[in-house]
């Protein structure tokens, strides 16, 4: 109870998490009488990973794509051909955030691509900004579900489980969520048009796409095309480990970028290269401290007690599940998402194992948690995103998105109650995970 407390009160100071994690992990340390070469030698092997390598390297993927103009292509192809379906812009929008999801890894940043471009169409096309700015937010969460997915990268280097099972894992989950999302927009477009158009119909926009215009479609965005079958593709069929993969599609941005495209400068590279450090140098402290810190609640026995007194609760592992899942709700609503599955995991990992949930599907769950984190204020990245991009406030869209936090909640205890729907493909991919 005394970490906690004291972890608490730092992180109430505003000081970063890392050093929270690490100045609890050694007042703790010294207090309990704890080897400090102990301390020393978890930093060292919480680093001391190969597979986090994976982590610069999807980071950089994902901001040299923006720069090889692999993104904008990809976005244009997907407004062209949504274009063509007699669907309201707020599917159009779910759809596209699903499809760009699969090169982002970021719940941000889908907002800030496909919502940049769908907000201020759907306002055009008379939808209020609220729910404009809710659909956008809600759709972009998806970008850390459908993999590739940094969240799923640092869970597997924490959990010591394998990533390329956990993009597969996201795969079905998230096409569900996609779907349910969809279908929210349209019963909400259906039975409250007061609250979502301004009017009785939104406009929409329909445009008829022939065959050979949706092959020029796809010739265009040829080489954003090239980069999601290299990158998913050799993951799934055994070509690459997802470490390669991420070099792999590195080179391959850079070849499109400086010689095909030509979109990208020098001044281009050393950009996304120092963003890419800084991130990833930052999520690399983190996990140092983090291991120091489980470490630490290891050797005082807490998440086992953590787990007997949930064990208490309930014999079914499902109630359980669900208290843990509501318990990550709600941290979510404050903590950043890999601060939550840094700190978090050490501590129900044993508990989900001993009860006999798979360590995939918990991942799986987890990630879902925050996504809904994504959504819900006073953290929310994904409303402030979409806030500035539709000029609302912060309430407002926090309003319009609570039927699709709901709708996240639904499919996550469906998630809970059939966990295959996690481990088939997986299990398909790979055999036995």
């Amino acid at each position: 109870m005394m970490i906690a407390i004291v972890l608490v009160v730092l992180l109430l100071t505003g000081l970063p998490i890392y050093v929270c994690l690490g100045l609890t992990s050694l007042i703790f340390f010294l207090y309990y009488e704890i080897p400090l070469d102990l301390l020393v030698r978890t930093l060292y092997s919480g680093v001391d990973q190969y597979a986090l390598i994976s982590v610069t390297g999807f980071l950089l993927v994902g901001t040299l794509f923006d720069k090889a103009g692999i993104t904008e292509a990809l976005v244009t192809m997907v407004r062209r051909f949504m274009a063509s379906f007699k669907a309201g812009l707020a599917v159009i929008t779910i759809i596209s955030c699903a499809i760009f999801a699969a090169v982002s890894g970021s719940g941000p940043a889908t907002v800030a691509t496909i919502g940049g471009i769908m907000i201020p169409a759907m306002i055009r096309a008379r939808y209020t900004p609220r729910f404009a700015g809710a659909v956008s937010a809600s759709g972009g969460a998806l970008g850390i579900l459908i993999p590739p997915s940094n969240p799923f990268l640092i869970y597997g280097i924490i959990a010591n489980q394998s990533i390329a099972a956990l993009f597969a894992a996201g795969v079905v989950p998230g096409i569900l969520m996609a779907i349910a999302l969809a279908f929210t927009s349209m019963i909400l477009l259906r039975f409250f048009p007061n609250y979502t158009t301004q009017g009785a119909q939104e406009t929409r926009v329909y445009q008829p796409l022939t065959f050979r215009e949706a092959l020029a479609a796809i010739w265009e965005a040829k080489w954003a095309l090239l980069a999601i079958l290299m990158l998913l593709g050799g993951i799934y069929a055994g070509f690459f480990t997802p470490i390669e993969a991420a070099e792999v599609t590195i080179f391959y941005s850079l070849v499109v970028g400086f010689f095909i495209t030509h979109t990208m400068k020098l001044k281009d590279l050393y950009q996304a290269l120092a963003d890419a450090l800084k991130l990833s140098g930052t999520l690399i402290i983190l996990v140092a401290t983090a291991f120091v810190f489980a470490r630490l609640l290891t050797i005082q026995g807490l998440p086992q007690a953590l787990g007997q007194k949930i064990g208490e609760l309930s014999e079914d592992p499902h109630v359980i599940l669900l208290v843990i899942m509501a318990f990550m709700i709600f941290v979510g609503t404050w903590a950043e998402t890999f601060s939550q599955i840094i700190v978090l995991t050490p501590i129900f990992l044993p508990i989900i194992t001993r009860l006999g949930i798979h360590p995939i599907h918990f991942g799986v769950l987890f990630v879902v948690c925050a996504e809904i984190g994504f959504l819900t204020p006073p953290f929310g990245a994904n409303l402030f995103v979409a806030m500035k991009l539709a000029n609302i406030s912060l309430e407002e869209v926090s309003k319009a998105s609570l039927p699709f936090i709901l709708t996240y909640t639904l499919v996550l205890v469906v998630l809970v109650f059939f966990p295959e729907l996690s481990l088939f493909l997986p299990r398909l991919i790979f055999g036995r995970v």
